[in-house]
This record gives structure tokens, sequence and C-alpha cells, in this order.
């Protein structure tokens, strides 16, 4: 029988009671497919009538209310027990379906067969559904709270691991630092007199300091002896060109690059210039080659290529000059006590034509000598 107030499914002809939104027997949406019968004229269909139980969410006004207006005969029990057995719990939404439904009155979803449940009590089921309309975030009972009192364990037990590795890490590296600054001090004890380092003979040929210094007092040390540019008395050499004096051989020691000494041999093989100076330890020679006066005058003469370099008679070194006009270094061996030094040209670098009248020139420059050596004592 069809009581005022139930939902009649369109498709299927199932009646359902108020609040269902799924046909009960079908699964149909009650929104599209339900429709109310009309009741007697006149009478206004009773939302909750008194022989079909409610069966869905209770109203605020259901869940409120309190005393005798709640258990009275106008307004009837919102969760009685049906009388035809077990409820039947929804396995998507959770809702308790009447006995006999085939979907769930609230989602519209299938009902098992063996999702029957007994009928809870009216306040199990307002928790339920208060419990389904809260927010997810206030959905937290005690299940949720001892998790959350192990994470912050957990969280107290990171943080004491990741101290602990902070402090090896730091640890290591004040190891390392500390292995680093004494490899540090050795090396430089090793490099520096000062640090207790044997001292070592200066480059420039100076000997060695004694233990105790001149004075023979223990700690003491003489300074390394420093190689300088020997002063310079006199120069010679094989033939000037022409015999002029803007050529002459004190041309090569006059410290002005615009000037030098010019050969005037037909043949500049086996030219010489030699230079005089106080008794010294000679360590290097500087030379500038050719003529500087001018770009035009370097290029216009022959510049020194190939030369012998003898001290004090000795046996000539051989060594080879850039074709520049700047001054350039030559290394000799040492000689104590030596106070000559013998340039002899082997080969040249020719004179091309240039702007200069008269190039290229016949003559090979030089100019300026250098001797660099310590003084005897």
């Amino acid at each position: 029988m069809t009581a005022p107030g139930n939902l009649v499914c369109t498709k299927c002809g199932y009646t359902n009671v108020p609040g269902d939104q799924f046909c009960g027997s079908c699964g149909a949406f009650l929104e599209w497919e339900g429709v109310a019968p009309a009741g007697p004229a006149g009478d206004a269909p009773s939302p909750f009538p008194a022989d079909v139980p409610l069966v869905g969410p209770p109203a605020a006004k259901d869940l409120q209310a309190t005393g005798p207006a709640a258990t009275s005969d106008l307004a009837p029990d919102p969760f009685p027990t049906p009388a035809g057995g077990a409820l039947i719990r929804c396995p998507a939404c959770g809702i308790a379906n009447a006995p006999g439904r085939t979907f769930c009155q609230s989602c519209g979803t299938k009902l098992p067969e063996t999702a029957a449940v007994q009928a809870a009590s009216a306040e199990q089921i307002a928790a339920a559904v208060a419990a389904r309309n809260l927010p997810p975030a206030a959905r937290v009972g005690a299940s949720t709270a001892e998790p959350a009192r192990a994470s912050g364990r957990g969280g107290v037990a990171r943080w004491l691991i990741a101290v602990g590795l902070l402090g090896l890490i730091v640890g290591v590296a004040v190891v390392a630092g500390t292995t680093l600054l004494r490899g540090r001090a050795s090396s430089d004890a090793s490099a520096n007199p000062s640090l207790g380092a044997l001292p070592t003979i200066a480059a420039s040929g100076g000997a060695p300091p004694s233990a105790g210094g001149a004075s023979g007092a223990p700690g003491s040390s003489a300074a390394p002896a420093v190689s300088v540019p020997l002063a310079l008395s006199l120069a010679t050499a094989s033939s000037v060109v022409g015999d002029l004096v803007k050529f002459q051989a004190t041309k090569a020691i006059d410290g002005d690059p615009n000037t030098c000494w010019q050969e005037g041999n037909a043949t500049e093989k086996g030219e010489w210039i030699e230079v005089t100076f106080p008794a010294s330890r000679v360590t290097s020679l500087i030379l500038t080659n050719g003529y500087n006066a001018s770009r035009a005058l370097y290029r216009g003469n022959h510049r020194l290529k190939d030369i012998q370099v003898s001290i004090d008679g000795g046996a000539p070194v051989a060594r080879k000059l850039k074709d520049i006009g700047t001054p350039q270094r030559i290394e000799v061996p040492p000689v104590d006590g030596a106070t000559k030094v013998k340039i002899t040209i082997v080969s040249i670098y020719p004179g091309v034509k240039t702007k200069a009248p008269g190039t290229p020139f016949d003559d090979a420059a030089l100019a300026e000598i250098v001797v660099m050596g310590v003084t005897a004592p």
C-alpha cells in the first residue's frame, strides 16, 4: 500500500519512503524518477506518517530536540528500528538501509546481501550521520591521536640523528683542518731558515753562511749574497768601424741603449769586445743587441746572433742571442775572482735595406753590456 508522502519510482514502481534519494529496487535517482501520489482532497500529505519509519539523515531540529517533545506522538522517532529485521549497511557511504532494499537510499550503490547489520540506536545513527557531515579535517578521533603522538616521537628521533650527523661532520672538518695546518707549518719550516731549516746557497752564487754566523755566535747567520750589476771600468774591441768616436767599445758600457759598439772588419766572425771590472764572482750577462737609435738603423745594421763568452781567459761558452733590441739575460758558469769578460762574434743577423740612408751597413752592432755578479769581500 502506498502511503501519502511516499515516493513511487516511475521506472520500476517500487515505493520509497520520504528522504530516499535513490530507488531501493532499481537504484534510479528519485529526484528524476520518483513521484508522490496524491492523497484525499484537502488533505496535505504528512511528511512523517506514523505507519512509515523514517530512514535517512535526521533534521537539525531532531538532533537538537530534548525532553518530552522529542518522544511525543506528534514527533515520531526519526530512527525507529525497522520491523523487518537487521539493517543493510551501504559499503560506499556507510548509511544503514531498511531490509529488502537492493540499492542504497543515500548514494544509490548496490547493496550486498551479506552487508546486513544489526539495527543501531538512534544515538548511534545520529552520531554516524553527524560525523559524515563534518569536514574531513574534523574527522579525527582517538584512533588518529596516537599516530600523531608517534609522529612527534619520530620527529624528535630524526632531530637527534640530524644533530649527531652535524657533530660528526664538524669533527671531521676540525681534524682535517688541524692536519692541513700542521703540514703547512712543516712545509714553512723546511723552506724558511728562521723556522729551523738549514740555509741554502744563494742562487746568485754567494757562499753559504756559516752555522754560527760571521761572529760564530749560535743562531746568527749572514745574509745570502745577491748578484748586482758590476761596475765596468774599461771596454776594448778588436776593431771599430771607421774608428768613429760614436761607435767605440766604451759606447757599449755607457748605459745608453741608443748608442752602440760597431766592429769595423770586413768579416764579422771572430771580432770581439772585452770589458773589465773589479774582482768579483760573475753569474750572468745582460746584453742589448743591435743599434737602437731608430728602428731603421736597427734593421739596417748587422746584429749579433751566435757568440762565445770567455771569463778571465777561460774556455769559451757558446750562447745564442735573440734578434731583439731589448735587454736579454745570458747565463754563464759562475767564476770567482774574475775581472774580465770577452764576447766573440760567431755569426750575425744580416742588415736589410731600410729608409735610413746607406743601408744595409756591413757592420755588426752591440748596444749594451751589463755583467752581473757578486763583488769580492
